[in-house]
């Protein structure tokens, strides 16, 4: 029977071997953490077959964003016992990981396909819209009387988001009273919010029912925002509708895809609650 000699690498064929670089190899043999398993008198290195598994693992953990110090720390004390409750635990995080991937990935893909429905509208149409149920958190807006507090609205909203682990793909709109856009108050709105994407789990929310809605879409900036508003309540008077509490303002492209206050594209949309019969064709 022949004996058995194990293959040896020099440092470039295993790093070549196990996609790094040399300087990875150097690196983690100066920190004690992965060594060559033969040295040589003329200062020659060599690596062996077997080590290639043991590499494969720390360089798994390194992926996992485990600290080389932490991998040192496992190599000083290794066992069985002590892999298998290292893998557990790194197994765990993992799992995490990927749900907040996964979970990320559904985000981006929504966020595009807003992002390709906004670019496919007519921007200049009004009139009645079916609009599905949706969900949304909602915070109250100090009056906004300036800038400032604009600022500080917005904060407190997306403080309350970030504190209740709220992530969507909608831009944050806001509400404001068909009673104020009547007076003239076109910023007086009462609330922010970040609509959902599916429903919600013990955190409160308002729920904008399903229906019929009147919508308008905006460009040219917040500044001539009124004239919009000024359109649709002509157009609610002309069509005999009698209108909800509520006119929801959605950003539907925002400095994500656009330059600039005056590229914005909203859309504005309110309930129809009833048509006068009188005005009924």
């Amino acid at each position: 029977m022949e004996e058995y000699t194990p293959a040896y690498f020099t440092t470039g064929e295993f790093a070549k071997l196990c996609g790094v670089t040399k300087h990875t190899l150097f690196h983690y043999d100066s920190l004690g953490i992965f060594s060559p398993a033969v040295r040589l008198d003329n200062g020659y290195r060599y690596y062996t077959v077997a080590q290639i598994e043991v590499f494969n693992v720390i360089h798994m953990l390194r992926e996992l964003d485990m600290p080389l110090s932490d991998i040192k720390a496992y190599l000083d004390r290794r066992s069985p016992q002590e892999l298998v409750s290292l893998l557990k635990t790194e197994e765990e995080k993992l799992h995490s990981r990927l749900k907040s991937m996964q979970r990320m990935e559904k985000l981006i893909h929504r966020k595009a396909d807003l992002t390709c429905q906004a670019m496919q509208l007519d921007l200049d149409s009004i009139g009645p819209v079916a609009m599905p149920k949706a969900y949304l958190v909602l915070t109250e807006s100090v009056p906004l009387t300036n800038d400032q507090n604009v600022a500080l609205s917005m904060t407190n909203h997306i403080r309350y988001c970030d504190a209740h682990n709220i992530s969507s793909p909608y831009s944050i709109g806001s509400l404001i009273r068909q009673e104020a856009i009547a007076a003239g108050r076109f910023g007086d709105y009462s609330f922010f919010y970040t609509q959902l994407m599916g429903k919600p789990g013990k955190i409160p929310v308002f729920v904008k029912e399903a229906g019929t809605y009147l919508t308008a879409y905006h460009t040219g900036g917040y500044e001539t925002l009124y004239q919009t508003y000024e359109r649709m309540m002509a157009y609610a008077h002309k069509n005999g509708y009698r209108l909800g509490e509520y006119f929801y303002e959605d950003v539907l492209l925002d400095d994500l895809s656009v330059k600039g206050y005056e590229n914005y594209v909203l859309q504005i949309s309110i309930r129809i609650e009833e048509i006068h019969r009188s005005q009924e064709c």
